[in-house]
């Protein structure tokens, strides 16, 4: 597949990816902001990252900008440091969640993430290689720490939490917060104990994707939290814009308990303001925002879109499934340490257990994405079969197709990251559920519909 993503760059770093590349992406970049522009750079703890971060910033000051250095960190102290110093760009050498053979490039110009036009457009800049520009004089990278900085501005916002005291354990996954959460909460949560596992950085990160969004991933954190009697558990991904969460009783919550959980932590900040959401997340996420106040909006799943909406939407919160949370405080950003801290707030001011509120969440019957490889060439027809065999039950969606039924929805759109159809379904009850997936499968060919129907059967714990 092409490393050019919807919203960003992905792709093998030994045979996709090359220095040359990230200095023509860096030139590219440049030429979109005036001579003298700041520019933030940053990348990952992977062990491609050095040299591509060395070359994306050889590009940007070859294109005369004021580029800032900020070394190997986790993302949203690169955000940060956009915001603070009030540059016209910013970008991360990283592959995010991704294993470690892997890497990339996500990038801002302004205060919006790239579209595809815009994705499309870096490739087709960096084919044409054009010339240098007369008035392009080369500059020099100056770095710079922020870590102070950031902490201090936590600290600050979270100044009545003084007193707060919880014992969370922390995974970094061996990934851009190793070594650094554990120090940063601790200056802000003074009273708090803090413990951790996977906290070294590691440039293989410790032979696992860091994808703190696959719950297969968090058995280690669900057992410590369980053997040392935790309040809490936070995971966090490769770069570390990710988050999940574990409660005091060593379960992980699904993205919709989380989710639940922030909307009540938010409180009176939604009354009368926007909600962006995922479209994959279920129907009572929405309800649940229009109960305590709040417009929801549905958007493509996608960090890049979700951000994008929340920027022209001027949206109070927004979260992605993949453990994405998104806040206005933060320029319609995402940061999973600042959400760690809204969430350690909130839980000190409530007598319950995250457990009990977990259990107090509403009943959500629904599949994770179900991923079925099929060549790109051939996801058109079939979205377009899907929508004349269940014509009449069609909901407008904002990406692939969405069938809603007096038992659930079905959804079917394209992945972004790899030749395949991607399925989710939400039944009123698991009966109801069971009963959509097999209508479902019945008017799709007969190949696809035994594959989808074995990965729903594996997925639900069915054999």
């Amino acid at each position: 597949m092409s490393v050019y993503k919807p919203c960003d760059i992905r792709g093998d770093a030994a045979t996709q990816l090359s220095p040359a590349l990230y200095e023509a992406w860096g030139r590219a970049l440049g030429r979109q902001l005036s001579p003298g522009a700041k520019f933030v750079v940053g990348g990952d703890c992977r062990g491609s990252t050095p040299a591509f971060l060395a070359a994306l910033i050889d590009g940007l000051c070859g294109e005369g900008l004021d580029v800032v250095d900020l070394g190997q960190l986790p993302t949203p102290l690169v955000y940060y440091a956009k915001r603070r110093l009030d540059a016209g760009g910013c970008a991360i050498v990283t592959a995010s969640h991704n294993p470690p053979t892997m890497n990339g490039l996500k990038w801002m110009i302004g205060d919006l993430s790239p579209t595809p036009e815009d994705v499309a457009t870096l490739e087709q800049t960096v084919q044409e290689t054009p010339a240098q520009e007369p008035d392009r004089r080369r500059t020099a990278p100056r770095t710079l720490d922020v870590s102070f900085d950031y902490v201090a501005q936590l600290q600050e916002t979270f100044a009545d939490c003084l007193a707060v005291q919880k014992h969370i354990v922390l995974d970094p996954m061996h990934g851009c917060w190793a070594n650094r959460a554990r120090r940063y909460l601790h200056a802000i949560f003074p009273q708090c104990l803090f413990s951790t596992i996977h906290d070294t950085p590691d440039d293989q990160f410790g032979g696992q994707s860091p994808d703190c969004s696959q719950h297969d991933r968090l058995g280690d954190l669900c057992e410590a939290v369980y053997r040392e009697r935790a309040h809490l558990g936070l995971a966090f991904d490769g770069d570390g814009d990710r988050l999940a969460v574990v409660d005091d009783e060593g379960v992980v919550l699904s993205p919709e308990e989380t989710v639940f959980i922030l909307l009540d932590c938010m409180g009176k900040e939604l009354v009368g303001n926007r909600f962006v959401h995922d479209l994959k997340f279920s129907d009572q996420i929405a309800e649940m925002a229009r109960r305590l106040g709040a417009e929801p909006l549905a958007e493509r799943s996608g960090h890049g879109f979700i951000r994008r909406r929340m920027v022209n939407s001027g949206a109070c919160f927004g979260a992605e499934a993949s453990g994405h949370y998104f806040h206005r405080a933060l320029g319609g950003g995402d940061d999973a340490l600042y959400t760690a801290c809204r969430l350690i707030a909130y839980l000190a001011g409530d007598r319950r257990q995250l457990s009990e509120l977990r259990r107090a969440c509403p009943p959500v019957y629904m599949t994770p994405d179900l991923r079925v490889p099929v060549t790109a060439d051939g996801h058109a027809s079939l979205i377009e079969r899907v929508r004349t065999n269940w014509n009449g039950f069609q909901k407008p969606s904002v990406d692939g197709v969405r069938i809603d039924t007096p038992g659930g929805w079905a959804l079917m759109r394209s992945s972004v990251t790899e030749p395949a159809l991607t399925f989710r379904f939400e039944g009123l009850d698991w009966n109801a559920l069971d009963d959509l997936v097999k209508r479902f499968c019945d008017a799709l060919p007969d190949d696809l519909s035994d594959d989808l129907w074995g990965r729903y059967r594996a997925a639900m714990g069915a054999g």
